[in-house]
């Protein structure tokens, strides 16, 4: 073979290798939500962003709202997904802003052939690959399966509910009570209402402590800023030892105080690991696998694949699992 001939020949198979390394080639997952607040929407990012090299895609993230641009939120929505569908995403996992503005967004991913997984809210009606999201309904109940098994299924128990009425939380306590239901010949139930304010939720627990002389044998919280005021509460009452207390969302305080064993339990949704499965279900769609599904949820006309992220309790004896989300929790043992 002439060298001339061997140059032609090995060209083709050089430009085949520079093709590899091209951007556009690899596969771009689209992430759009209202705001990456922390610690939830951090870690599902830094997760989904982790696995970037080992399943060979781009997240392109957005947050709507991140950058604290003064426009009016839906346009900016809108252009953002825009410029993300111009980027050439292969599939968009979507948490819209408002619910009402997002049939356009939709809309144009489909003209483009992008398949759209709705995150944390279903969209009315609308056909979309898959949902992702909590079982809050589950998330009451494992609050509430925690502190019956601990003060053996008799006794009083104080819940303490959200006082905005948002699904979210209207869905929590639906399981709270769900639970509590199952055992009513030995359990009586004592429900309060609260604003997200610990400060508020300590003076309700004092309240209904000093109304009961202390014979209250659980506290079940709806929300972990709620848990902490009821553990403030318990603490002024000097009766940590004697009653346990539960709460939902494993935020920081709530946490540092199970870390001091002030406090028994906090129900988790594990966020990084939501971001893992989100990844997956974003390449199986991709890759025209089927969406894995747990439920189809009824969503107006159409019923819609739904596929929830595990949980988990917080306890004193796992709480070391919670450092990738309270960092500063730990420096502080140090």
């Amino acid at each position: 073979m002439t060298r001339l001939r061997w140059i032609f020949l090995t060209i083709p198979f050089v430009m085949v290798l520079a093709g590899c390394g091209d951007d556009s080639a690899t596969i771009k997952i689209g992430v759009s939500i209202p705001e990456t607040t922390a610690p939830t929407y951090t870690l599902i990012k830094q997760a989904m962003v982790e696995g970037e090299k080992e399943h060979g895609v781009k997240v392109v993230w957005n947050g709507v709202r991140d950058a604290g641009v003064k426009q009016n939120i839906g346009t900016l929505e809108t252009q953002q997904i825009r410029g993300m569908l111009d980027e050439g995403i292969q599939a968009l996992i979507f948490k819209a802003v408002d619910r009402k503005r997002a049939y356009p967004i939709l809309k144009e991913a489909e003209d483009k052939n992008v398949p759209v997984i709705t995150l944390d809210q279903l969209l009315l009606s609308i056909n979309v690959r898959g949902h992702i999201a909590v079982n809050e309904t589950e998330l009451g109940e494992a609050a509430a399966q925690y502190a019956l098994e601990k003060i053996g299924y008799k006794g009083n128990v104080l819940v303490l509910e959200e006082s905005t009425g948002a699904e979210s939380f209207r869905n929590i306590s639906l399981g709270i009570y769900t639970v509590l239901d199952r055992y009513s010949d030995k359990i009586r139930v004592h429900s309060r209402i609260s604003p997200l304010d610990a400060n508020v939720a300590l003076d309700l627990t004092d309240r209904i402590l000093k109304n009961y002389a202390g014979n209250i044998q659980a506290i079940i919280a709806a929300d972990s800023t709620l848990a902490v005021g009821a553990v403030r509460g318990v603490q002024l009452h000097e009766l940590t030892d004697q009653m346990v207390t539960v709460g939902v969302g494993a935020g920081e305080e709530a946490c540092r105080q199970i870390m001091s064993k002030q406090h028994d339990a906090e129900v988790d949704t594990m966020p990084y690991q939501r971001g893992q499965a989100m990844l997956q279900a974003a390449l199986d769609t991709v890759n025209n696998r089927p969406f894995s599904f747990d439920v189809e949820l009824p969503n107006g006309r159409v019923l819609t694949k739904t596929k929830f992220g595990t949980i988990r309790l917080i306890t004193p004896a796992n709480y070391s699992v919670v450092r990738p989300m309270w960092p500063n929790l730990f420096e502080d043992k140090r």
